[in-house]
């Protein structure tokens, strides 16, 4: 039987482990490249979020300042009917009362001609 020494493998080792170690070289450099791409991608993605969130935000703020004008003008026309109706029970009231002979005394101005009665 012949023995077989490092010398005579190392072209087999060498056939073997060459392109091995050629893959692992492209891998990495694959890996590498892919890396800074996805960096790069994760970067722009973080930016276009960042843009459509304050436009989204001015867009919410618009949208929420148009419903309050909305509201509160509806609420003014509303308001403005109240007092039109409660001025409207008033004078019902104020007539029906006059009709009975039920009314209470009414002070003209103020407080003061009311004190001046008094006395």
């Amino acid at each position: 039987m012949e023995t077989v020494t490092l010398i005579d493998l190392g072209p087999i080792l060498a056939a073997i482990l060459g392109p091995m170690l050629a893959l692992m070289v492209v891998l990495m450099r694959y890996q590498h490249q892919d890396s800074v791409k996805t960096r790069e991608l994760i970067s722009g993605a973080k930016e276009e979020t960042r843009e459509l969130i304050s436009e989204s935000n001015r867009e919410i703020r618009e949208w929420v300042a148009e419903q309050l004008e909305r509201l509160s003008d509806r609420l003014t026309a509303e308001l403005k009917e109240l007092g039109r109706g409660l001025a409207d029970a008033r004078e019902r009231l104020a007539r029906i009362e006059g009709h009975l002979g039920i009314g209470g005394v009414r002070p003209l101005d103020g407080a003061g001609e009311q004190d001046s009665n008094a006395a």
